[in-house]
């Protein structure tokens, strides 16, 4: 199975989203803390990150919760 193409975050990522979405309240600090214009931009779903990539159970949390928000965008 090929790897997810990911990205490192960066200002120029920053500038394009319109939508930041992260598990827990910390990355949110950790990004506003390190790049600049993410105000409204940083949606914290409150899932301990606690899970290993393609974990069942991290799936149904996302399934359950990122639906929701993307129907605003």
């Amino acid at each position: 199975m090929p790897e997810p193409d990911c990205k490192p975050l960066s200002q120029k990522l920053i500038d394009w989203a319109d939508l930041i979405i992260v598990m827990e309240p910390m990355h949110s600090q950790y990004i506003e803390a390190q790049y600049q214009r993410v105000v409204g931009k940083i949606h914290v779903l409150n899932i301990a990150d606690v899970y290993f990539r393609d974990d069942p159970k991290l799936k149904r949390e996302l399934l359950k919760k990122v639906p929701s928000i993307l129907e605003k965008y």
